[in-house]
């Protein structure tokens, strides 16, 4: 039976208790997450010559997820990505939110799930944490008291499943991802610009200048949105293409084509190196890729590193950003009663040096 390490994590501004949760394999890779944000804190993996290596972004203690602006490792609610003009009509309602990003809602808007303070319970038999909070309805804005779960799960091929749940009392939209920054190098190393990536998909949501979908569905071919074989990031990332100009780098939504509800890869990443992998595979319809392009030092992570320019890059699944304001769009929308369950699997090799 696995052991889950739980220690204290530093006390937040409203009083409460954060906690660390650490699980590990049998293969002497680890996961440390925390109740604050129900977030990802470290992946630490077992490299060449007995090292080991961070391969995410994040904060030696809960106040540094209490400050960030960032979402470093974070779940993220109500509504992953943008909402266009801070609201959106269900049932012939219009429901107004807060507007944090330009003139949209961004991440559930000023306090999203990020910044909530769950509950743990803990199945060591399943070396498994699965944290739990209740949303208040009318919360930024949103419709509905939500029941929500975000649960991580450490396998011995190591493999980490991340699953979240909900429940509405009323008719609302639901996007929920994790907002992790993946550094393969190790969080500490620098610019992400050498890793090499794979996107499943030939489509990209096309952006407005203020870095919200405007509805169109562009095609990748030919552009330096294309993915589709094994391509080093920083490749084309400075090229004159007005879609990298408005978001500084890529910071975009690939449509992934497959059955609704099907588990798929949906993205490969690789170190610069070649030595670490990461496969990501989800049940969702859309997959965010974000460069990093607004960490600029500012952001004191684990050990005193300074997370600066493209320090790390986030690949979160999710239904598309904006879906409550395009009806071309997968809905996002979890009706009165039913059940909100979505997986999300990173599967971590290590190749032999």
């Amino acid at each position: 039976m696995a052991h889950i390490k739980v220690q204290p994590f530093g006390r937040l501004a409203t009083g409460q208790e954060a906690y660390l949760y650490t699980l590990k394999n049998k293969n002497n890779m680890t996961v440390s997450v925390t109740n604050i944000g129900a977030a990802v804190q470290s992946i630490v993996l077992p490299v060449k010559d007995g090292q080991k290596r961070d391969v995410v972004l994040g904060f030696d203690s809960a106040a540094g997820y209490e400050r960030t602006g960032l979402y470093l490792g974070a779940t993220i609610g109500r509504y992953a990505g943008q909402i266009r003009g801070g609201s959106f009509w269900l049932e012939g309602r219009q429901y107004h939110l807060f507007k944090n990003d330009h003139e949209n809602t961004l991440h559930g808007g000023r306090r999203g799930f990020d910044k909530h303070c769950f509950t743990a319970s803990l199945e060591e038999d399943d070396n498994k944490v699965t944290f739990c909070a209740w949303i208040e309805d009318k919360e930024e804005g949103f419709p509905g008291n939500l029941e929500v779960e975000a649960s991580y799960e450490l396998t011995d091929k190591d493999e980490i499943i991340m699953i979240h749940r909900a429940h509405s009392d009323k008719d609302t939209v639901l996007n929920m991802t994790n907002h992790s920054y993946y550094n393969l190098d190790g969080h500490d190393s620098g610019s992400i610009e050498n890793h090499r990536l794979k996107i499943y998909s030939s489509q990209f949501l096309e952006l407005s200048e203020d870095c919200c979908p405007n509805g169109n569905v562009l095609d990748v071919s030919g552009t330096p949105m294309d993915f589709l074989t094994m391509t080093r990031i920083g490749k084309r990332i400075r090229q004159p293409y007005r879609q990298l100009q408005i978001s500084e780098g890529y910071d975009h939504n690939w449509n992934i084509a497959a059955p609704a509800g099907a588990m798929k890869k949906v993205a490969e990443l690789e170190s610069s190196a070649g030595d670490v992998r990461m496969e990501l595979y989800s049940d969702l319809p859309g997959l965010q890729f974000y460069s990093g392009n607004y960490l600029n030092g500012g952001e004191t992570g684990k050990g005193g590193c300074r997370y600066g320019f493209r320090g790390g890059l986030c690949l979160e699944p999710q239904y598309y950003p904006a879906a409550p304001n395009y009806r071309q769009f997968p809905s996002a929308v979890l009706r009165q009663g039913e059940a909100y369950e979505h997986t999300i699997r990173l599967k971590f090799c290590r190749v032999p040096g």
